[in-house]
């Protein structure tokens, strides 16, 4: 998955959360999705309101991907960790096994732009990321979690960050939003589903993602049991 317009809306929107970052990767090597002709003034308007001005020039890059765009709207230089080298990532590493000492304790910050759904071990691409951040370190991560059916191995629901990474692993969540890949609509805020009748259950008309930031707390013992918000009291 790379970044199409509301992505890139949405990483400008929480680029402040990011200013203390300097040491970051992101999973897969990502491109700038902006296919439409009308979503570059759309994403340049949309800058305008956050403050950034912004043209054409500094939003691509030549070879599609998307080191410029995420320096004009404030992030950190990125390096990227995949299975493959063939698109030019720093890092090589198959994401379903565990990660060795080199990249442990390594980032402070490691963004997620759709590729955890597409690991068949996703419970370990999720143990990774953990052992690759520093603490108080920064993850962001942008999945499908409704109407994706076939995109990947999952979708993802708020369980996730809600109650591996918040309530077991002891994250502190910095935001939690799902939001359509094209339609102008404002980011919907996911609160804790954690005794919510039916784990917060919701309806959506079209394809949705499921963006989230966490960051990493100082963290005594093992992780907790991880449990579905629906079953907590069970």
């Amino acid at each position: 998955m790379g970044i199409s317009i509301n992505i890139a809306i949405q990483l400008a929107r929480i680029a402040p959360l990011l200013k203390d970052c300097q040491n970051g990767i992101m999973l897969g090597r990502q491109k700038m999705h902006f296919r439409p002709a009308s979503w570059t003034p759309r994403l340049i308007a949309e800058l305008g309101k956050l403050g950034i001005e912004a043209g054409k020039d500094d939003l691509f890059q030549k070879d599609g991907f998307c080191e410029t765009y995420l320096k004009t709207i404030g992030w950190p230089r990125l390096e990227s960790l995949d299975f493959s080298a063939i698109e030019g990532a720093e890092y090589v590493h198959d994401l379903s096994r565990p990660v060795g000492k080199d990249l442990k304790n390594r980032f402070d910050l490691i963004y997620d732009g759709g590729t955890t759904e597409h690991v068949f071990d996703i419970a370990q691409s999720f143990r990774n990321v953990d052992a690759m951040l520093r603490e108080g370190g920064i993850f962001v991560s942008c999945v499908g979690t409704d109407g994706w059916f076939g995109h990947g191995f999952y979708q993802v629901g708020p369980d996730i960050p809600w109650r591996y990474w918040v309530a077991s692993l002891g994250y502190k969540m910095l935001g939690c939003w799902t939001f359509p890949r094209k339609m102008a609509e404002a980011p919907r805020e996911i609160p804790d589903p954690t005794l919510t009748s039916r784990g917060a259950e919701h309806r959506y008309a079209e394809p949705q993602f499921i963006f989230y930031v966490v960051q990493k707390q100082p963290r005594k013992g093992r992780p907790k049991p991880v449990i579905p918000s629906h079953y907590v009291n069970y």
